[in-house]
């Protein structure tokens, strides 16, 4: 399963996110089954930008970062597999910044071996943790960039695995 871009695209900037867009765009709004069944048809460099991309996309603002991070970690268990797919691209300050994120929730919300609930008004309410999840989300961005040029260039060296152009 490949992505189909356009000749122009293939310099863009959003090359990494077009080329698993298709499959991203197909199970939206679907329920965990679906996603699986899509996930298991990719390869594993696929499998690293379906799951970046899937928590990257959820993270543009402060609150939507905060309860969208807690949600991976807690919910749906996906966090693993997104540190995984940076290290398969060895985006090794990625997964730091991934690992102190998940700190963060975990010292917050793992309260006597069971996960609060967790809301976007967290933020509101406690000031050191707004404090420390702005640090981490300025952190998050400009890593987030960085691994996102990395991507493309690796996926540009292996355009034969994810795309064909048109």
């Amino acid at each position: 399963m490949k992505a189909r871009i356009r000749p122009e695209d293939i310099y863009s900037k959003q090359l990494s996110w077009l080329c698993i867009e298709p499959m991203l765009v197909s199970v939206r709004g679907r329920d965990m089954a679906a996603k699986t069944e899509i996930y298991r048809q990719l390869h594993e460099g696929q499998q690293a930008l379906f799951l970046f991309y899937s928590y990257h996309n959820h993270t543009k603002s402060l609150a939507e970062f905060y309860w969208f991070s807690a949600y991976n970690i807690t919910q749906i268990k996906s966090w693993n597999g997104i540190k995984n797919g940076m290290r398969f691209f060895h985006l090794d300050e990625m997964v730091n910044v991934l690992d102190q994120i998940e700190s963060l929730i975990t010292d917050h919300n793992w309260v006597d071996e069971v996960w609060r609930e967790v809301l976007p008004t967290d933020l509101e309410k406690d000031p050191i943790l707004l404090q420390r999840t702005e640090a981490l989300y300025a952190n998050y961005q400009a890593v987030a960039q960085e691994a996102i040029t990395h991507m493309n260039e690796m996926i540009l060296q292996n355009q034969e695995m994810y795309l064909e152009i048109d």
